[in-house]
């Protein structure tokens, strides 16, 4: 292999993994990532974790060519549906999500050293990783970092601490921006983007050109630009998801200047061959805690992200690196740890299946204490995790599954063989990316998908496109839908339910009415003035843009949401992307609607009390039946409330019972301050006996007696402490505020102009007393 700036530290790498674990700091195209899994190699068999796909698959390709061996003998790899390794290999590299499954399974026992590579990145699975091994020492442990504290790391894991030097060619950086302090923006990013590449050209540069974009769907829009724009040029796509043809020719030298649109994925472990130039948007997507909720927002990167970006172009000789933002922008000096800004419920079910509780482990940063505990209470309500935080024997069927937790619950909760098939289908396309088809804006396209699938539903569609129906009036990614098919026949595969090509019939109501009753956080209803809006009781959804929910449709289930900022600071707008349309009636009969009794309705022979059913607030259905026993004193009671019954009652018992509490506060004497006149009169009609509203025929307003301030006191102490105060044009009501010594007087009606004056109103002797119209509240002298 080539002589790389790491090749100086080999001896005392040699020596130092012999009897401690190893921390290498190194900047960007020093060789860490492809010579230091050979020279551990040397030890003992190795297993690499690298935090991304892409680089997995590439790294391994590379250093198995480099060795002159076959990929998948001696040098291998295990990702997410695809696996090419086996038990001979010396070095296979995995994904994180790999490596902590293989944990589960028997603590890495077939491997003797353990790297992980690119530690800065901080995603979660790695963090989590390396407090396992830490925690469990068994293994040599080799860590890589290009630009965190490793001092403090190595430290943490009692590791000798090496350093190399970085890349071996001039980076020249200049920077294209109003002002010096002026912050990575979106605005008119493509454009900006499309000159700049433009300038570059024209100055004659030969070499390629790599552009760091946040995510697909600006590489898209960049990328129809760009062809049009420059011809002469291959112009490539890099992301997570991109096909392995438009992969290889992203990372294989080509004779054609090319402008490769890349995310994130090639700021670490990946040598583009070849690139000259770095333009930088310096923006990406990324999650981060929001209300309580993670959200994924469009951000400024960190000062280590910029410098990893601008190492691309020094890799294989010298180059420029142009920043679309100001030298002095006051970005943050390291990315967030994964851990510090996302949801734990994955971390907290894989410490659990790992023989380890998450709260227990030693993290290099304290875990924010809410967020564990939010995670914690949703693996205990679906079950996957017992009081003690334990796994149970259903949490350790949920994290095999190469999907989500909570989409593995959605498989397990669901009952009967076909039915299981359909969620397993919807949840691989689910599990790949919400981008799987769109529909054509034309109407003649949206006609012909409407009368293939006549009510929108997403089900239908997701799970048609898996199983190789056709769909009319779709446009689908194929690349996307090999992937989901793969997946669910994976899934198929584990479940030990039929194969793809003979699939049960999709059962799309059964599969809906089991989800409501089983999962009825899912279940949402549609708001009735914000018609684009849904709500389920806790949380509010808004259509997404690209959604063809009808607006026929008042209720469905949602099975997939993300989070985007709003416009506070402490805002949250909830975007939903999956939606099925279901019955109302199907949650009221699942019992998740609220009964509310309404007015009673008589004749001189039958009496109907009205059912109202509630949702997220909204009413459902009213329907009028024949009052139970158990409907009687709640039908009463509403009855009386609304004035039907006994008109005068509450009005006048509600003023007793307010007048009671100040005398008792008054007179320092306890009361129950949380007596209403709901819960007195119910009280009443059970002591009484009231079983039916022909009962309450052998009573009148004077039955009902509240044993208050003795009868002979009351009229005193109403005319002392009035609760309601008549003058000229005006009617006030009165609140009495006995610890502060205060009166307030509201305005209830009347037309006068003026204030009140201190003469026309009671004396209250020793209290203030305020007037308060609307918003405005004044002294009275």
């Amino acid at each position: 292999m080539f002589l790389l700036p790491i090749n100086a530290i080999y001896s005392k790498f040699s020596s130092s993994i012999l009897h401690k674990n190893v921390v290498v700091q190194s900047e960007t195209g020093s060789g860490k990532s492809t010579h230091l899994p050979l020279w551990a190699a040397e030890h003992g068999r190795v297993l690499v974790i690298e935090p991304r796909r892409i680089a997995c698959t590439a790294l391994a390709e590379y250093l198995a060519l480099q060795e002159s061996c076959t990929l998948g003998k001696e040098i291998g790899y295990a990702i997410k549906l695809d696996i090419k390794y086996s038990e001979e290999s010396r070095v296979v590299f995995v994904t994180p999500g790999i490596a902590l499954k293989w944990f589960m399974e028997d603590k890495l026992a077939t491997f003797d050293l353990v790297m992980i590579d690119e530690f800065h990145e901080r995603r979660w699975d790695t963090d989590l990783l390396l407090s396992l091994l830490n925690s469990y020492k068994k293994h040599r442990l080799i860590l890589t970092s290009a630009t965190m504290d490793s001092q403090s790391l190595a430290a943490y894991i009692d590791a000798e601490l090496l350093m190399a030097e970085g890349r071996q060619f001039a980076v020249n950086l200049s920077y294209d921006a109003e002002h010096a302090q002026k912050m990575p923006s979106d605005k008119e990013l493509e454009a900006r983007i499309i000159k700049t590449i433009e300038s570059v050209i024209q100055l004659g540069e030969a070499g390629d050109i790599l552009v760091f974009l946040p995510g697909k769907k600006e590489i898209t829009q960049c990328i129809q630009s760009a062809s049009a724009k420059f011809p002469h040029c291959l112009v490539l796509p890099l992301f997570a998801g991109v096909s392995d043809p438009l992969r290889q020719q992203a990372l294989a030298p080509s004779q054609q200047q090319r402008i490769i649109f890349s995310t994130n994925v090639a700021e670490t472990s990946l040598t583009i061959p070849n690139v000259t130039v770095v333009i930088d948007s310096g923006l990406e997507r990324r999650t981060q805690q929001r209300n309580g909720r993670t959200t994924l927002s469009l951000q400024s990167i960190s000062k280590a992200s910029a410098q990893q970006r601008s190492g691309r172009a020094g890799r294989t000789q010298e180059g420029q690196a142009i920043r679309l933002y100001g030298e002095h922008a006051p970005l943050d000096r390291m990315t967030p740890p994964e851990l510090q800004r996302d949801e734990l419920v994955e971390t907290v079910l894989a410490a659990a299946s790992c023989d380890s509780v998450l709260r227990g482990l030693v993290f290099l940063e304290p875990l924010p204490e809410k967020s564990l505990r939010i995670a914690e209470e949703k693996l205990q309500k679906i079950g996957a995790i017992n009081s003690e935080l334990n796994i149970t024997d259903y949490g350790l069927r949920l994290f095999p599954l190469p999907i989500d937790t909570l989409f593995s619950h959605l498989i397990s909760a669901i009952e009967g063989k076909a039915e299981k098939e359909t969620v397993v289908d919807l949840v691989a396309a689910l599990s790949v990316s919400n981008k799987l088809f769109s529909i054509s804006k034309s109407d003649i396209a949206l006609d012909e998908f409407l009368r293939w699938n006549p009510q929108s539903c997403d089900l239908i569609t997701l799970v048609s496109i898996i199983r190789g129906h056709e769909c009319h009036g779709l446009n689908i990614d194929n690349e996307l839908r090999k992937e989901a098919q793969t997946l669910a026949i994976q899934i198929r595969t584990e479940l030990e339910l039929p194969v793809l090509e003979v699939s049960s019939r999709l059962k799309r109501e059964e599969v809906l009415i089991q989800i409501i009753s089983k999962l009825p956080e899912l279940v949402f209803v549609r708001r009735e003035k914000r018609r684009e809006a849904f709500g389920n009781g806790y949380l509010e959804v808004v259509l997404g843009r690209n959604s063809h929910f009808l607006s026929t449709h008042e209720a469905a289930i949602v099975f997939d949401q993300f989070s985007l900022p709003g416009r506070g600071s402490k805002q949250t707008l909830t975007i939903g992307t999956v939606l099925s349309p279901i019955n109302i009636l199907w949650i009221i009969e699942a019992g998740l609607a609220e009964c509310r009794l309404g007015e009673c309705i008589s004749d001189k022979e039958n009496i109907k009390i009205a059912h109202e059913y509630y949702y997220a607030s909204r009413k459902l259905k009213t329907e009028y039946v024949e009052p139970s026993e158990k409907d009687a004193i709640p039908a009463i009671v509403s009855q009386v409330k609304e004035g039907y019954l006994f008109p005068q009652l509450k009005e006048k018992k509600e003023g007793e019972i307010a007048a009671w509490l100040l005398y008792c506060q008054l007179n320092g004497n306890k009361s129950d301050k949380t007596i209403t006149f709901e819960s007195w009169f119910t009280q009443q009609l059970t002591e009484l006996g009231v079983t039916s509203l022909d009962d309450l025929a052998l009573f009148d307003e004077s039955d009902f007696v509240f044993n208050g301030i003795p009868e002979w006191e009351l009229d005193d102490f109403l005319t002392k402490y009035p609760q309601t105060v008549i003058l000229p044009d005006l009617t006030l009501s009165v609140d009495y505020f006995p610890q502060s010594k205060r009166v307030l007087l509201t305005y209830r009606k009347g037309g006068r102009k003026g204030d009140v004056k201190r003469w026309e109103i009671p004396p209250w002797s020793g209290w203030r007393i305020q007037y308060q119209k609307a918003s405005r509240k004044i002294d009275i002298k």
